[in-house]
């Protein structure tokens, strides 16, 4: 899993993480941090499905 895009052509940076060669298996193993907690609900509510979705912002219209 490349943070900081460390592992990309030098002439491109990028700060996107690249969890492509993440597997299920390595996904327990993350630590508890923001990113491994989304992560991990991420599957979680793709796997079971428990709430309707919901936009996160609100609109003036």
């Amino acid at each position: 899993m490349s943070v900081t895009g460390m592992d990309v052509d030098p002439g491109l940076c990028s700060d996107l993480v690249d969890v492509a060669d993440l597997s299920l298996d390595d996904l327990d193993g993350l630590p508890d941090t923001v990113l491994g907690d989304l992560l991990r609900r991420l599957v979680e509510d793709a796997v079971a499905p428990g709430a309707e979705p919901f936009a996160a912002f609100q609109s003036s219209l």
